[in-house]
C-alpha cells in the first residue's frame, strides 16, 4: 500500500484587513485615498508571495494558492524554504492536507461523484416512507455534461440510467432507484437518485483532525488551535503531518474513510451517511464484483471507484463516527415519479439544436421589439476583417447590433469592448496557473454577476464563473447561446 499527500496552501498577512478610523484616527488622508493604499500594499505583498513561489518552480493562482505534491524528493528542501520565508516575512501558513493509498485491492469501492454548482438543480416537497416532509432534487438534465457519470446529492450520489438498467440486470442486492425529475427545456441522458438500505453502522474518518488557530481570528471565544491531544493523533498518522502542524496556524485535513471489515453487509451496496454543521460525510459503498460489471458494461468509469481500507482493529489517529439512516422518498412518491418517467419516454423533448437561420430570426425579431435594447449593426468594412479570426462565427450577429442587452442575464458586448474584454480575460486565466482546463477564448458576452461568456477555439461557447474561473455553463454553437439567451 502506498502513502499518497497532497497540500494545498496559501500565505496569509497577519492584518488583513483593518478599518479606516482604527488606520487612520486622525483622518490624514482620506477614506478613498485609504483604500487605494490598502488596495496597492495589498497587490505588493500578493506580487511579492507569488514571486516567491515561482522562485520555487511552483505554480499558483492568481492569490496565492498553490498545489504541492509532498511525495516528491525535494520535498523536505521546499517545506524548509517555504517556513524560512513566512517566518522572515511575518506571514502566516494556511493549508489543506490530503492523503490517498494506492496500490492495494479491496472487497469494497466508495462510489465517487462530480460536485456540479451552475443551476442545474431545483429542490420539492414531498414525503418519505415515514410520512414526514423531504426535499428531493429536481434537474435541469440537458445542463449536465455527459460525460459526467455520477453526479454528488445531499444524500447519496445520482447516476445515469444505465447505471440503473445495469444494476437491474444483473440483480445487484441492496440498491433501488428514484428517477430525478428533469425540469430542463431539452433532452438529455436522465439521472436517478440511489436508495440504499444496508447502513455500515460506524467509520474511521478524519472528523477533529483540522485546526484554526484561534488567536489569530476575530472570533476570541473560539479555540480549535492545536494542542497535545491532537499532536498525538498527528505522529499516530505519520506522513508529513507531524511537520506541517509545526508550521501552519491553520491546518484543514482530508483522509479517505476506513470501513469496519467484520460489519460490512452481505449485499452488493451500503452506505455510510453523517450530518452536521461542522462535519458531514455521505458515501455511496459497491461490492468488488459489481463495480466490477459495471465497468466491464462501460457504465462507470474506473475514477468514480476508489478502493476502500477495511479495518480490523480501529486506525491510530481516526475518528469512529457512527452512521445515520438516509431519508428516501415514500413510495407512493417513486411511484408517482415512475409514471412522470414513463410519460416522458413517450413524450420526448426536443433535441437541444439550434440552426444559425433560426438564431438570426429570432434576434431580427427581438430586436425589432425591443429597439431600444440594440446598438446599429457594426459597420461591413469591419464586420470583413472577421473572416480568418476567431470573431469570424460572430460576423452575422454583429450585422445585426454592435452590442445589446439579449436578456436581463446576458449583455452582447459591442466590438471594441469585446475586445478589451477578452485581452483582460486572456491576462486573467494566465494568472490561474491551477486550474485543470484554462478555456481559451474569445469574450462577446457578459452577465450581470460578473461571469463572462467566451467563444473557444472548436466553436463551442461558455461562461466562465467569475470566481473560480471555470465553466458555469455551456454552448454546443453560438446559434444555441444567443438563441436560448433570447428566449428563455
Amino acid at each position: 500500500m502506498k502513502l499518497e499527500e497532497q497540500l494545498l496552501w496559501i500565505l496569509d498577512y497577519k492584518r488583513d484587513t483593518t478599518s479606516y478610523e482604527e488606520e487612520v484616527p486622525d483622518k490624514s488622508i482620506s477614506k478613498k485615498e485609504w483604500a487605494a493604499r490598502n488596495w496597492n500594499h495589498r497587490e505588493e505583498k500578493l506580487k511579492k508571495s507569488i514571486d516567491f513561489i515561482h522562485s520555487l518552480g511552483l505554480k499558483c493562482d492568481s492569490v496565492g494558492w498553490c498545489r504541492l505534491n509532498l511525495n516528491r524528493l525535494d520535498i523536505d528542501n521546499l517545506l524548509e524554504q517555504i517556513y524560512a520565508f513566512a517566518l522572515k516575512e511575518d506571514l502566516y501558513l494556511r493549508g489543506y492536507y490530503s492523503r490517498d493509498y494506492s496500490e492495494f485491492e479491496s472487497e469494497w469501492y466508495v462510489l465517487e461523484a462530480t460536485y456540479l454548482s451552475n443551476g442545474e438543480w431545483d429542490y420539492r416537497n414531498v414525503t418519505d416512507r415515514e410520512g414526514n416532509p423531504l426535499t428531493i432534487p429536481e434537474v435541469y438534465a440537458y445542463k449536465i455534461p455527459n460525460y459526467t457519470q455520477i453526479v454528488w446529492g445531499n444524500g447519496l450520489p445520482y447516476v445515469q440510467e444505465s447505471f440503473r438498467n445495469c444494476s437491474y440486470n444483473h440483480g445487484f442486492s441492496g440498491v433501488d432507484y428514484y428517477w430525478i425529475r428533469d425540469i430542463g427545456r431539452y433532452n438529455a441522458t436522465q439521472l436517478f437518485g440511489l436508495m440504499i438500505d444496508q447502513l455500515v453502522p460506524e467509520f474511521a474518518c478524519d472528523r477533529y483532525l483540522s485546526y484554526s488557530n484561534a488567536k489569530n481570528k476575530e472570533n476570541k471565544n473560539i479555540d480549535r488551535s492545536f494542542n497535545p491531544l491532537l499532536h498525538q493523533k498527528y505522529m499516530e498518522l505519520g506522513g508529513y503531518l507531524p511537520k506541517l502542524s509545526q508550521m501552519f496556524y491553520d491546518l484543514r485535513v482530508h483522509l479517505p474513510i476506513q470501513l469496519p471489515k467484520n460489519k460490512m453487509p452481505e449485499t452488493d451496496f451500503a452506505y455510510v451517511y453523517f450530518n452536521r454543521s461542522d462535519y458531514s460525510k455521505n458515501y455511496a459503498l459497491i461490492r468488488k464484483n459489481a463495480a466490477n460489471m459495471l465497468l466491464s458494461e462501460n457504465v462507470i468509469r474506473q475514477e468514480y471507484l476508489t478502493p476502500v481500507i477495511l479495518y480490523e482493529t480501529e486506525p491510530k489517529g481516526y475518528y469512529i463516527q457512527m452512521s445515520e439512516l438516509i431519508s428516501y422518498p415514500s413510495i407512493e412518491v417513486k411511484r408517482k415519479l415512475e409514471e412522470e418517467y414513463e410519460e416522458l419516454k413517450r413524450n420526448p423533448k426536443p433535441q437541444r439544436k439550434t440552426s444559425e437561420k433560426d438564431a438570426l430570426r429570432l434576434f431580427r425579431k427581438i430586436k425589432r421589439l425591443r429597439s431600444q435594447d440594440f446598438k446599429k449593426g457594426l459597420a461591413k468594412t469591419i464586420r470583413e476583417t472577421f473572416v480568418g479570426t476567431q470573431y469570424e462565427l460572430l460576423l452575422p450577429y454583429y450585422s445585426i447590433t454592435d452590442g445589446g442587452y439579449l436578456s436581463n442575464e446576458y449583455e452582447f458586448l459591442s466590438y471594441q469592448h469585446s475586445i478589451k474584454e477578452s485581452q483582460e480575460y486572456a491576462i486573467n486565466i494566465e494568472k490561474e496557473e491551477l486550474l485543470v482546463n484554462p478555456y481559451k477564448g474569445v469574450v462577446f458576452a457578459k452577465c450581470g454577476d460578473g461571469d463572462v461568456v467566451i467563444l473557444c477555439s472548436d466553436g463551442t461557447v461558455k461562461r466562465i464563473s467569475h470566481e473560480t474561473m471555470d465553466v458555469y455553463e455551456d454552448w454546443d454553437t453560438v446559434a444555441q447561446f444567443f438563441f436560448e439567451a433570447l428566449l428563455y
